[in-house]
């Protein structure tokens, strides 16, 4: 039977419960507010802003002393800056690579500027952001970051246009204004109804200011900058691509955060790109991907200090390695030391890094050279993809020639100033060659092979030019002088088996292609394909049906990407004479390269001879520049269009097409057709005016 309570204990039973339900509704605001906290995300627009080369002390806000920069020092007071912020490669594409998809290059596998892509595979930051339901827009300057380099992958919206040179001397463009980016930056923009989009966008140093100034007003304009993210970085912090040191992979970050939360706030621990993907996702609560390294900063935007530890970071450059067939370089810092290898090297010695008013004394706690073989453990190298023919004049302004397929790991060990000379000199050469100087240009490879004769990337380049100048015999050597250092590279004999198919040798060119078809089977897939695909071509060559398509289904098995079955069978059928036949097989061609990506040489060219066979001529014409627009020196496609022309009595369309063969080709070759052609419709007097310029630009 219940005890009735006493009166006075009622008084301490009430003050009893309304103390613990004070204490039950404190701790219940108490952790409302900090799940409100924990949980809120970040709901406005979010900018990535990357500036191509822009050091930290060029800013007021890391002490530089330099002209004020209105847009950017607004930008700086609004926002938390990390004061050691780092790049994990000198090179644009690598580095953006990594700041998109938050993976260190040899995880993404972009490791160089050419022959290099982001796998469509990738989990990149905008893809990750569409799927919380984000627009994604993007506007670049550099042609290093063109949607061929995968870094477009995810975007809605990726402007990358570059204005074309206005006349054949022009220099190639390989970067356009800063202001016509921002420009297509802004229309995209305006454009976005909502307050949920992400906008990427990348310019160089020069238009940093203006950029960063005229996207902030076009948010305040929209009453968006107050709940906007802006985060400001760069790619490097140096133009060398050889380097590794703090001066070239410091960059600045500034972080601005809606309502400028934090503003004005130092951070003094070290942070690095691959933290940008996680950061953002979790400053808008989205699930970020497992086995990622790199780690999100919201806690130290929220003001705190102590939740995370000083990293180690990586750098890779191996942009000498595939250039000019040096070596590459890895490196791991650590809070004190910086450890810097060539990337084919054992262990060495830590070198200290500069802090301060001098060099920070070694810790012994980590053991740098150890903590790199780990991180690198099967990880190999890919051998690049060969560079695409439309887009060769521009990565030669940027010094790549080609080649890289030989840089092994056999590469001779070039110190100092002597690769400093050797990259140089390099560079000079690609320069020359994109503007079509190719005279000069093999003088300055034969300089560097003079001194280091055993480069054989250098040689492969040599070969290239010598045969664009019609000096053949030449290039043979070279590229049996690369052989020699090389001999079990595939990649030298299908060169070589190439170069005689283009000097009308189908036997030596099949024998060389037997040699890479041998070599290759101890290599990759992709190497197999490339070498059966240049013996089917040599077989077609020859008249050869059942080897051709023999070799065609070997390539196709191991790169199904390639349509040589199809390419080969419809040069068969053409060869019969049966072309409605043939015309289907080179279709079905086309479509399956238009299915996967890539080039072919001379299918399009083929299609259209045929295509002209059915006297389907503007179709015809539209394939032979198709061709052109992959091909861009191809003198046999300049020559089936000028034909086509003088067929149907297009007299004006035909001196166009001779004159732009001459300038797109500058060859000895292309000089020559052109003066022949000139000759059958009776022009004698212009044939010999272009004789006469080829002798002189050709004196050997």
């Amino acid at each position: 039977m219940r005890r009735p309570t006493t009166a006075a204990a009622r008084p301490w039973q009430v003050t009893l419960i309304l103390t613990i339900f004070g204490v039950a509704v404190a701790a219940a605001a108490v952790a409302g507010w900090w799940y409100a906290r924990e949980s809120t995300p970040h709901q406005g627009p979010i900018l990535l802003i990357s500036v191509d080369g822009l050091r930290p002390d060029a800013l007021q806000a890391y002490g530089g002393s330099g002209a004020a920069k209105p847009g950017l020092d607004a930008l700086a007071t609004d926002a938390v800056v990390f004061e050691h912020a780092y790049a994990h490669s000198p090179l644009t594409l690598p580095s953006h690579a990594s700041m998109l998809v938050g993976q260190l290059p040899f995880e993404h596998g972009v490791r160089d500027e050419a022959g290099f892509a982001l796998d469509d595979e990738a989990e990149s930051l905008p893809e990750l952001l569409r799927s919380r339901g984000f627009e994604t827009g993007a506007a670049v300057s550099s042609f290093l970051l063109r949607p061929e380099s995968g870094v477009a992958q995810g975007f809605s919206f990726f402007d990358a246009e570059l204005p074309q040179a206005e006349d054949a001397d022009q220099m190639p463009i390989v970067e356009r204004d800063g202001a016509l980016t921002t420009e297509a930056a802004e229309r995209w923009l305006r454009a976005r109804r909502g307050n949920r989009f992400f906008l990427f966008i990348q310019v160089e140093e020069d238009a940093a200011d203006e950029t960063v100034a005229r996207l902030t007003a076009e948010l305040k304009a929209r009453q968006l900058y107050d709940q906007a993210t802006i985060i400001l970085t760069a790619d490097h912090a140096g133009a060398s691509a050889r380097s590794l040191e703090d001066e070239v992979l410091h960059v600045p970050l500034l972080v601005k955060q809606p309502d400028a939360e934090g503003a004005g706030r130092r951070v003094a621990l070290r942070v690095q790109h691959i933290d940008l993907l996680p950061t953002i996702l979790d400053l808008v609560r989205a699930p970020i991907p497992s086995g990622l390294r790199g780690r999100s900063l919201r806690a130290i935007l929220d003001g705190d200090r102590e939740s995370l530890a000083d990293p180690l970071i990586y750098a890779e450059s191996l942009a000498p390695r595939f250039r000019f067939g040096g070596s590459g370089r890895v490196a791991l810092a650590g809070p004190d030391d910086r450890y810097i290898r060539a990337d084919t090297e054992g262990p060495d010695t830590p070198e200290p890094i500069a802090a301060g008013n001098g060099a920070l004394e070694r810790t012994d706690a980590i053991d740098l050279p150890a903590e790199l073989d780990r991180l690198l453990e099967g990880h190999d190298v890919a051998v690049p993809d060969a560079i695409e023919a439309a887009a060769e004049d521009r990565f030669a302004m940027l010094g790549y020639l080609g080649g890289s397929m030989l840089a092994g790991p056999g590469a001779p060990q070039l110190e100092g100033d002597d690769e400093a000379w050797v990259d140089e000199t390099q560079r000079a050469a690609a320069m020359l060659a994109a503007r079509k100087e190719y005279i000069a240009a093999i003088g300055r490879l034969r300089d560097i092979l003079r001194i280091h004769p055993r480069l054989p990337v250098i040689q492969y380049q040599l070969a290239m030019l010598l045969e664009r100048v019609g000096r053949r015999d030449e290039a043979e050597r070279m590229l049996g002088a690369a052989g020699a250092l090389e001999p079990d590279n595939p990649y030298v004999p299908m060169a070589l088996a190439e170069l005689r198919l283009r000097a009308g040798r189908p036997d030596g060119a099949r024998d060389a292609a037997a040699l890479a078809v041998a070599l290759a089977e101890r290599h990759d897939a992709r190497a197999r394909a490339a070498a059966h695909e240049v013996a089917a071509l040599a077989s077609l060559a020859l008249d050869d049906p059942a080897a051709s398509e023999m070799h065609a289904d070997a390539a196709e098995r191991d790169d199904p990407r390639v349509p040589m079955r199809a390419f080969v069978r419809g040069r068969l059928l053409s060869a019969e004479g049966r072309y409605e036949d043939a015309r289907e097989a080179f279709e079905e061609a086309v479509e399956r390269l238009k299915e996967h990506g890539g080039a072919l040489e001379e299918l399009h060219r083929n299609l259209g001879e045929t295509l002209a066979r059915l006297e389907q001529f503007d179709a015809a014409e539209e394939q032979f520049r198709a061709e052109l627009r992959v091909f861009p020196r191809s003198i046999r496609a300049y020559s089936s269009l000028a034909l086509l022309h003088r067929a149907s009595n297009r007299t004006a369309a035909l001196e166009e097409t001779l004159d732009a063969m001459v300038e797109a080709t500058r060859s000895p070759e292309g000089y020559e057709t052109a003066a022949r052609l000139w000759t059958i419709i009776r022009e004698p007097a212009k044939a010999a005016e272009l004789r006469a310029e080829a002798r002189t630009r050709f004196r050997r």
